[in-house]
């Protein structure tokens, strides 16, 4: 018997696989599956102007992005569920913010304009920017996040951080740029850069900002900015983004 090689199945309603992947995705019976090991980065350059690609700044990603982006006075729910295979063993490096991320929020066609970002690692599980969503212990298994947000520049913002049905960050006010923007261990956001009127993306999937000639250049070592041997795998399931209305 001959066996048949099945078409590859698609991306999430709504996403695509990012550009700058070193490795896609894999999309089987409704769970995208993100996988990356050393040497898994693309040489493209970013095209902005510094002559910096993944592979230069030691980058490894695995990503979808979302096609529909938001703007100011978008009321947006984005939602998932993920998996972190039990046995993550990755510390987080040695930053204010693990260097293992699994979902972002920023702003297309700007440098410096990263707004919010889900970070994970095995000391806080995972992160929403400085807040724990899930501990270490609830990794292993399937977890629920939505995350609802009034995108404003004024009073009348407001966002939510909903993990396994438990609110875990509410806040009104400005959100189209994060209060701790610019602070000491933020990285990705400089205040005099940001671009509020600059469309915002939805991404998810790996993105491990590692070492390479970028960082060698900086000075910096290579200690927690290396990925484990077996790199990094996470799973993620029932991935949405639709409207939403505040009360």
């Amino acid at each position: 018997m001959v066996a048949l090689s099945l078409p590859a199945q698609a991306a999430p309603a709504g996403f695509g696989d990012h550009v700058f992947n070193g490795r896609d995705p894999e999309h089987a019976r409704g769970i995208t599956t993100f996988h990356v090991r050393a040497g898994d980065c693309s040489a493209i350059d970013y095209g902005d102007g510094r002559g910096e690609s993944d592979c230069f700044n030691g980058n490894l990603r695995s990503r979808i992005g979302y096609d529909r982006y938001a703007r100011l006075g978008d009321s947006v729910q984005y939602a998932f569920e993920i998996l972190v295979p039990a046995g993550l063993k990755y510390g987080g490096g040695p930053n204010r913010r693990s260097l293992l991320e699994v979902a972002e929020w920023q702003r297309i066609n700007t440098i410096k304009n990263h707004i919010h970002t889900m970070h994970l690692d095995a000391r806080r599980g995972l992160t929403f920017d400085d807040v724990v969503c899930i501990p270490p212990a609830g990794l292993g298994g399937w977890n629920s996040i939505r995350v609802q947000v009034r995108w404003s520049m004024n009073d009348d913002g407001v966002i939510r951080v909903v993990c396994n049905d438990r609110v875990v960050l509410a806040r009104t006010g400005r959100t189209a740029i994060p209060p701790d923007c610019g602070q000491q261990g933020v990285y990705q956001c400089v205040p005099a850069l940001q671009e509020p009127n600059k469309p915002i993306q939805f991404q998810l999937g790996i993105l491990f900002r590692g070492y390479g000639e970028r960082g060698r250049l900086d000075g910096l070592r290579p200690e927690g900015r290396t990925a484990p041997t077996e790199g990094f795998t996470v799973q993620m399931r029932n991935i949405s983004v639709k409207p939403i209305r505040f009360r």
